[in-house]
This record gives C-alpha cells, sequence and structure tokens, in this order.
C-alpha cells in the first residue's frame, strides 16, 4: 500500500471514531487492520504494535487516545523513516 492509499486508510479510520468513547474491541481489530494495510512498512507497524500493547481499558477506550494514536500513525505513514545505510 503506497504512502497515500495508507493516509487515506487512517483518515477513514478517524472518521469512525465518534463520542468520548470506542469500544475497545473495535479499536483493537482497526489497529489489526491497518497493521495489515501497512504491510512493509515496518516504522508504521511497530506504531501499530505499541499502540496495541498500550491499549487501555477492558471494554472501552477513550476516544481521545485513539485519535491521538491515530495522529501518530498519520504523520508516520506521510512522513516515512528512511533506513540508515
Amino acid at each position: 500500500m503506497g504512502m497515500s492509499d495508507l493516509e487515506t486508510y487512517i483518515q477513514a479510520m478517524r472518521k469512525d471514531v465518534e463520542g468520548d468513547v470506542c469500544s475497545r474491541s473495535r479499536v483493537m481489530d482497526a489497529l489489526l487492520d491497518l497493521r495489515i494495510e501497512a504491510g512493509s512498512r515496518s516504522d508504521v507497524t511497530t506504531l501499530v504494535d505499541d499502540a496495541l500493547a498500550d491499549l487501555p481499558g477492558k471494554t472501552m477506550v477513550p476516544a481521545d487516545w485513539y485519535r491521538e494514536r491515530l495522529d501518530i500513525l498519520e504523520l508516520a505513514a506521510v512522513n516515512p523513516v528512511e533506513p540508515v545505510a
């Protein structure tokens, strides 16, 4: 998936965030789907893994937490980290 496609995918994820809290299982599923979409983008998959490891709550996730993670993921999608040779 290209950078613009990945950015578009993350923006679509953001549109699904409503209210003050989100279902933890929905957030987890969305992040796992994003991980698949990111494919070989190790910078993005690492950030997704970090978000999954830090996922708060037992059943609900604060929407602000999720939006912040999407912001970070979108920045990574737009500005890929180039490997150092």
